[in-house]
């Protein structure tokens, strides 16, 4: 009797570290599929941008406005999925030549965690 209870107690000690590693992947699984997702975005968006003349980016009341969520990429594909712009190197006045551009995801994951993820270019004229 008492060598049954051990084997009982051996394979549920097997069963729990089965189940913590199944929960761990599914977790790890989880964030690399938002991390996939929300980087395929932020290339998605930076095609765009790039597609645009460098004057018509930072300024105000344009669909890329520096530090305004870009309509087109809220919500997409993650939870409260959001992307800004943010031209370092610009003021207000001439736009520079090479202008610099930094797009900025931000989400919730799956845990109810916040991301942020950032994607970085130029554009010259």
């Amino acid at each position: 009797m008492v060598e049954v209870m051990i084997a009982i107690a051996i394979l549920m000690i097997a069963v729990a570290g089965a189940t913590a590693s199944q929960v761990s992947f599914n977790r790890l699984a989880a964030t690399s599929a938002e991390t996939s997702s929300g980087m395929a975005d932020l290339q998605a968006c930076m095609e765009r941008v790039l597609l645009e003349a460098p004057d018509d980016l930072p300024i105000a009341g344009s669909l890329y406005e520096a530090g305004i969520s870009i309509v087109a990429f809220e919500g997409l594909h993650l939870n409260g999925e959001r992307i800004r712009a943010t031209y370092p190197d610009y003021a207000g006045g001439t736009v520079p030549d090479p202008l610099e551009i930094i797009l900025t995801l931000s989400f919730q994951d799956h845990q109810g965690r916040q991301r942020i993820m950032r994607l970085a270019s130029m554009k010259t004229r």
